[in-house]
């Protein structure tokens, strides 16, 4: 060892001695003031008799003297040296990443080539075509289910309207054919009244009342009746009316045989075969040209279906 720094450690030494041996002291004597307390038995109560003693502690100047130098002969610790300027932090590190970098940047991938993008186009194209196709064809197949549809029903309407014609047809036909009946039963009854002696009047010359131009022609006034009864019948529709009813009508007419007002005398039918009974007279105009000698203004009809059963 280099002699300067012995002396230097020597010199230390002789320093540090006195300093331990003046802690030890130190701690010798507070061990014992520690260890008096702990140990100090429990002071017992006396019960003495007298007064109370005070007694205190008292120290003598010489001592605290003595004490005092003893302080100052004491060595002095050694100064402390300067605390050593603080150093510089460490500069941070990098953290280490537990994941491997990758080394090399990853590659971009190659576009797709010109072709290639032209087939995903084409094929992008095909199956928008097909998607439209296959709608337009679904529209096509609910056009054609509409129209069927459309078709049946009016198929079924027309059939519909073919029954109601032909049902009205039928009825129409049974109608001409009790009124050709009934034409002929009464051409048959003039036949006969012509061939037979002239009946006294009675209550079925009564129907047509006399108003007209004083004739005197029977058989014509008979015909003219008839005439207008089978005019109004032919113009009747019987299906409105009751059956075996009798209505009584009375009607006024103008020359030329048009009719200006129609009033019911006896008659039970309802307001819907009355208003047939009332087309039936206004249809068409009364017999006139060949019975102006006996053109009645005011006639009385009786309408009754059928004939036979109203005769009775």
């Amino acid at each position: 060892m280099h002699p300067e720094a012995l002396r230097q450690h020597e010199g230390d030494e002789g320093l540090l001695r006195p300093v331990l041996m003046a802690l030890g002291l130190h701690v010798g004597l507070v061990a014992i003031l520690l260890l008096s307390g702990w140990w100090q038995p429990a002071p017992r109560v006396v019960s003495v008799a007298g007064p109370v003693v005070e007694a205190s502690l008292v120290v003598s100047p010489a001592a605290i003297s003595a004490a005092e130098k003893a302080m100052q002969d004491a060595p002095k610790p050694a100064v402390e040296e300067a605390a050593p300027p603080p150093q510089p932090l460490p500069a941070p590190q990098p953290e280490i990443s537990p994941e491997e970098v990758q080394p090399t940047p990853q590659e971009q991938p190659p576009e797709p080539d010109t072709v290639d993008r032209e087939a995903v186009a084409r094929l992008a194209l095909e199956q928008e075509q097909a998607k439209e196709l296959e709608e337009q064809e679904a529209r096509v197949r609910q056009e054609q289910i509409d129209l069927t549809e459309r078709e049946r029903q009016a198929e079924a309407e027309r059939r519909q309207r073919l029954r109601d014609q032909l049902d009205a047809v039928r009825k129409e036909r049974e109608a001409a054919e009790r009124r050709t009946k009934m034409e002929e039963q009464r051409l048959q009854q003039l036949a006969d009244r012509q061939a037979a002696p002239a009946p006294q009047p009675g209550p079925a010359r009564e129907a047509v009342q006399a108003g007209g131009n004083n004739g005197v022609d029977t058989d014509l006034r008979a015909r003219y009746a008839l005439a207008m009864l089978q005019t109004a019948q032919a113009n009747w529709n019987r299906t409105l009316a009751p059956e075996r009813t009798r209505c009584e009508v009375r009607f006024t007419q103008i020359v030329g045989g048009e009719v200006i007002d129609v009033s019911f005398q006896r008659c039970p039918f309802d307001d819907q075969g009355r208003e047939s009974v009332e087309r039936a007279l206004r249809r068409a105009p009364m017999p006139y040209d060949e019975f102006k000698t006996v053109f009645e203004r005011q006639v009385t009809l009786t309408f009754c279906y059928p004939e036979e059963a109203c005769q009775r």
